[in-house]
């Protein structure tokens, strides 16, 4: 079961009344209509993108990513990460995206 950031990013793209729906689909394993979906990565600070019909593999099943972002598109998702890169930068002048994640409390 995915597992989502407690101040998630969406893509302007995806409508405001299909986000509960989408988010539903991504954490029980239905999907309809694919989606792109923003990760934190197993490395160091990066951030990676994924189309979420890549989640329904049993890899990503038994182990499941921390989903930070959703968009209906890639292009929308590298709006987000490009989002959160300009932030990070903003508030703490260097690109720590993990670090700013978790310590982001608005």
């Amino acid at each position: 079961m995915e597992k989502f950031y407690q101040y998630l990013y969406w893509d302007e793209e995806v409508p405001e009344k299909d986000r509960n729906r989408i988010k539903w689909r991504l954490k029980v394993g239905k999907r309809s209509k694919p989606c792109f979906v923003v990760t934190l990565s197993m490395g160091p600070d990066q951030l990676e993108i994924y189309n979420s019909l890549i989640l329904l593999q049993k890899y990503y099943r038994e182990n499941p990513r921390f989903i930070i972002g959703i968009a209906k598109d890639y292009d929308g998702a590298v709006r987000i990460v490009k989002k959160i890169a300009e932030e990070c930068y903003s508030q703490n002048g260097n690109l720590r995206l993990k670090d700013y994640l978790a310590e982001r409390t608005d």
